[in-house]
């Protein structure tokens, strides 16, 4: 089997680095976004 060049390894790991890199975030933004929205929950309620 043939070594794979560097184009071919971005080929197969780039699409899955991105994916991982988009969950991360979509999770950082959305924790974010939760704590504000129970922040301001709690103000009203308090």
């Amino acid at each position: 089997m043939a070594a794979m060049s560097t184009l071919d390894w971005l080929g197969v790991v780039g699409p899955y680095a991105v994916f991982f890199l988009m969950l991360i975030v979509y999770y950082v933004w959305e924790g974010r976004r939760e704590r504000a929205i129970r922040e301001r929950y709690q103000e009203d309620h308090a």
